[in-house]
């Protein structure tokens, strides 16, 4: 353990301390590392990338849990399900090679072959500018410079020495310029090309089958809607008088009271059975004594405890999902018409209106309720709120990595710890490693925290979607990087380091331009190391370290239940906010520096040609999109790419500037090397214009479908359906996630399975089993249907994922023709039973479907206590409402997308399901 010093700190140290903290003495240091300390730097980047490498080469076959994760979930999806990898090292290869765009497209997400596109397209031009760089303006860096003290010594070979700043030839300033142009031609054509593809795949998407069938394709969400308006009829009305095609239907949202606290109790109740059951069933239950718990002081039955609370929760839960009329109307509604083309027509003609706002429906589950209904004023506020605090956070959040990386550099250590300095000395290649590798390591942790903070603010903010919140973080995210380590960061040092040299303030004012560009500058090689150290952040994404840590280590320390199981090893979300903020903040970086010191340029081309390779598996087998944008992340992508190139255009004008006004003895250069700054100057407005310009020609050709590219698609009732057909459906779908998802019901392993109906009177099966009384000891009779009611039971290969039955449902949506049970129309709708009380009456009330869920089994319902079937019938529209008469979960689907936003909210239906005229 280190000693502190020995008597008092003089002013001096205490001045440097300061100093080093607060400014960036650490990272202008690195203005002087040389060519050895940079090949320290990579060696060690390709050591760990590597081993990771290896990690995931030789893990991968005999873990598909980890590595192939959404493989397994897609299990019974052909459709999506990537192609099955072999058990060789290196299977993986050749599918990832022969593995082109379209298949993609058809199996995976828009979403996330965009972001793929996106890593190709920056992989391409930091390719282009790497050889323009590294071929061109490096070698006439380093040859019109005074190397007079340069030396053949790598040691002592500084980066410095290649970098604009050693140029004293000012004449050659010219092909900078030419360079800058150049750059900015090749990201134009690149860019043009993308939005040109761009422009197809979403028009494809908007024509392709999967969103035709969607009842959100055809559905837009009303927001702000005022007290006179939150009526079925009247909104109906409204919309109709405002220009657009007569609607199918119109619903407005409606607010529950405690439904969220109840459901949020109903699962942790669950969950604890679960538990009990769990250690259980592990052991000989004919000799094992059943498990107690205590409850107000008496020790009582653990498993009737839970299931008798299970059952009442479930009984108050589902009384109160009937009351849908009951509760107070919202300020959003949902519009739904005969055909996608109709919504999209409608949105062209009410894009403008006030004071609703309407915009094409997202996915429900998308939908964060208690913003959506956030009243506007009350909004704007927050708006404001959040921007003062996020350009807050970026003032203060680099304090604590300023400190950090203070204690990176072992100068500073040695001047807290004098005694250390003979350590230092002594080990020369490690006091190198140290200082090239500790401020980096430092930031990339400390950067993985910040999505977080942005998120919460994001939703303070009162963004009304999930998608909405990323697309904000990464907006946040790219400003955060760019105005903390480059702007904040920079500034704060220099005005420190005014206030310790006791400069007045006019002084400090007038020098501040050139001070600030020269402070950028001498950064270049710290910057230069921290794109190649991030870099590593692909590798670490193809070895899965941290899944694989937590996965082994809940595993095997914890006696997991079944479903704490699966909810470990789902296929996690793949976060696109952070991830595409980091590739364009390295992006941003390059650009930055790609004419100043051109080295930066090829360590960015590795990082996005190893990153397309990474990410393009781990989409494929690791990660999953809940809600396919289309690419509205891209496009937000595309816009700070635009930015990024401006930033770097009137950066290298002031950089120019400032290095031609070095040179004040010399009058005759400076005055013909002005010309140079002042070609520069239209070329930022010209980008930004062009961006602009770009935004809004995007807009026209991608917001809406298309007329020509498919073809009106309009639901086909059925001949023998009343007039309840789609209309009867806007209202059910367009729930609040907490009104619509079923209920779980305990999951056990399936070895046990059979051990179950001997100790658990309760419910076992979402949507299969036959009734008993309660207590009733005869389980002879026991029955379960083959699929998707074993999934509430069963643990293994067999066992139906519900997140994935859930993802079936929503890719096939009320469209009348290819819709799962029982939202299907023309099938029969039968009654499944279930086990325990369910009221006075003792009637267990439930459904079952005859589609893909159940392979087509068939039950009826029966009343309790008595031999006698009674006829339960649903509708023949299957709509949800109809269903929660008979008081039971709607859907099949996983308690882990519960929205805990706010108030929960439903969505209510006219009595006529469509808007008077």
């Amino acid at each position: 353990m280190l000693s502190p010093r020995q008597g008092d700190v003089s002013d001096s140290v205490l001045e440097n301390i300061i100093s080093g903290i607060f400014s960036d003495d650490n990272q202008t240091r690195q203005q002087f590392l040389s060519i050895i300390g940079l090949l320290y730097q990579a060696g060690i980047n390709i050591a760990v990338g590597v081993v990771s490498f290896l990690v995931f080469v030789f893990l991968r076959p005999r873990n598909s849990r980890i590595y192939a994760r959404r493989y397994k979930a897609l299990a019974n999806d052909e459709q999506r399900r990537p192609p099955k990898i072999g058990r060789g090292l290196l299977a993986w290869v050749p599918i990832l090679w022969r593995t082109d765009e379209q298949y993609l497209l058809d199996s995976v997400d828009v979403d996330s072959v965009l972001f793929l596109r996106f890593l190709k397209l920056n992989a391409w031009l930091m390719g282009i500018f790497g050889v323009v760089g590294m071929c061109l303006i490096l070698p006439l860096n380093f040859s019109n410079g005074n190397n007079e003290n340069v030396t053949a010594n790598l040691k002592e070979f500084t980066l410095l020495w290649i970098t604009l700043y050693h140029i004293t030839k000012l004449s050659i300033f010219w092909l900078h310029l030419a360079c800058a142009y150049l750059f900015t031609g090749v990201f134009a054509y690149f860019l043009w090309r993308e939005c040109r593809r761009y422009i197809v795949i979403r028009q494809k998407h908007f024509a392709s089958p999967a969103y035709l069938r969607k009842l959100q394709s055809r559905t837009i969400m009303v927001t702000r809607i005022p007290d006179s308006l939150q009526d079925n009829n009247a909104l109906g009305r409204f919309i109709v008088n405002r220009g657009s095609a007569a609607p199918t239907q119109v619903s407005i949202a409606r607010k529950i009271g405690e439904l969220q606290e109840m459901i949020d109790s109903h699962e942790r109740a669950v969950r604890k059975l679960e538990q009990v059951l769990h250690r259980f069933l592990a052991g000989n239950i004919q000799t094992k004594p059943r498990p107690l718990l205590k409850h107000e002081g008496v020790m009582v039955d653990a498993i009737e405890h839970y299931t008798t609370q299970i059952q009442g929760l479930e009984h108050t839960i589902n009384m109160t999902r009937r009351e849908t009329e009951l509760f107070k109307p919202t300020s959003v509604g949902f519009i739904s018409y005969d055909s996608p083309m109709m919504a999209h027509d409608a949105m062209r003609a009410l894009k403008k209106l006030r004071p609703v706002v309407a915009t094409l429906s997202p996915h429900p589950k998308d939908i964060i309720w208690s913003n959506a209904q956030m009243p506007h004023g009350k909004r704007l506020r927050r708006l404001w709120v959040a921007r003062l605090m996020s350009i807050a956070f970026c003032f203060v959040a680099f304090w604590p990595v300023a400190a950090l990386t203070f204690i990176g550099d072992s100068t500073n250590i040695r001047v807290l710890w004098p005694h250390t300095s003979s350590f230092f000395t002594n080990n020369s290649t490690l006091t190198t490693i140290w200082q090239n590798t500790f401020s980096p390591l430092v930031l990339t942790l400390y950067y993985i925290t910040i999505p977080y903070v942005f998120r919460a603010i994001s939703r303070y903010q009162g963004i009304a979607t999930h998608t909405g919140v990323e697309r904000s973080v990464l907006r946040k995210m790219y400003v955060f990087y760019f105005l903390s380590n480059i702007i904040v960061f920079t500034l704060i040092g220099l005005i420190v380091r005014a206030v310790f040299h006791k400069k007045a303030a006019s002084e400090v004012v007038s020098s501040l331009p050139a001070d600030f560009i020269q402070s950028i500058n001498m950064k270049a090689q710290f910057w230069t190391a921290y794109v190649s150290l991030r870099g590593l952040n692909a590798s670490f994404e193809f070895a899965q370290l941290i899944s694989l840590f937590m996965i082994f280590f809940k595993r095997y320390t914890r006696h997991l239940t079944p479903r704490e199981l699966r909810d470990v090893t789902k296929p996690p979300e793949f976060d696109y906010s952070p991830v595409y903020s980091l590739y364009l903040w390295i992006f941003t970086i390059s650009m930055l520096y790609s004419v100043y010191a051109p080295i930066a340029l090829p360590f960015a081309f590795i990082a996005f040609v190893l990153a397309y390779w990474v990410y393009k598996y781990a989409v494929m087998y690791v990660y999953k999109t809940s809600h396919d944008t289309a690419g509205s992340m891209w496009r937000h992508a595309i816009n700070c790419m635009i930015a990024s190139m401006v930033i770097f255009q009137v950066y290298l004008i002031c950089c120019l500037k400032v290095r031609i006004d070095d040179f004040t003895d010399r009058p005759d250069e400076m005055r013909s090397s002005a010309p140079v700054v002042y070609t520069l100057i239209p070329l930022p407005l010209i980008t930004a214009a062009a961006g602009i310009y770009l935004h809004f020609w995007l807009s026209r050709r991608v917001n809406y479908m298309n007329s020509g590219d498919a073809e009106s698609f309009v639901v086909h009732k059925a001949a023998n359906v009343n007039s309840g057909g789609v209309e009867e459906t806007l209202g059910d779908r367009f729930l609040h996630p907490i009104f619509s998802q079923p209920l779980p019901t305990p999951m056990v392993d399936k070895r046990v399975r059979h051990l179950l109906p001997r100790v658990y009177r309760g419910r076992v099966s979402m949507h299969g089993g036959t009734v008993r009384h309660k207590g009733q000891p005869d389980m002879e009779n026991k029955q379960f249907a083959p699929s998707i009611a074993n999934a509430s039971t069963v643990f293994g290969s067999e066992a139906m994922d519900l997140d994935s039955v859930m993802d079936e449902r929503d890719r096939y949506d009320f469209d009348g023709a290819a819709t799962p049970d029982p939202f299907q129309q023309q099938r029969k709708v039968g009654a499944v039973t279930m086990v325990g009380d369910r009221g006075p009456s003792q009637l267990a009330r439930s459904y079952s479907v005859d589609s893909n869920m159940t392979n087509g089994d068939q039950m009826e319902m029966e009343a309790m206590g008595s031999g006698s079937k009674q006829s339960h019938s649903v509708r023949a529209t299957g709509s949800r409402a109809n269903l929660l008469t008979n008081a039971q979960p709607l859907s099949v689907h996983s308690p882990e997308y519960l929205d805990y936003d706010g108030n929960a909210t439903m969505v209510g239906r006219s009595a006529t399901g469509s808007p008077e005229h």
